[in-house]
């Protein structure tokens, strides 16, 4: 199952589900820095309040540093 939802003015997120999820966010404001992994549920939960909770254009990296080890 797939589902693409907006978690701010500028970032996107479309997941698919399955026994892992694949995640893609991308920013509108810097398109060639787009955050993307395979992640069990919690972290796909953590990922997404990350997400809503950092709205700046940093987000993205600080997001790589702290679920992409």
């Amino acid at each position: 199952m797939e589902h693409t939802f907006n978690v701010s003015k500028f970032r996107t997120i479309k997941a698919t589900f399955g026994e892992t999820i694949k995640i893609h966010v991308t920013d509108s404001r810097v398109p060639d820095n787009d955050f993307e992994g395979e992640f069990p549920l919690l972290t796909y939960n953590e990922i997404v309040e990350f997400f809503k909770e950092h709205e700046h254009i940093y987000a993205m990296n600080m997001a790589k540093e702290r679920f992409k080890r």
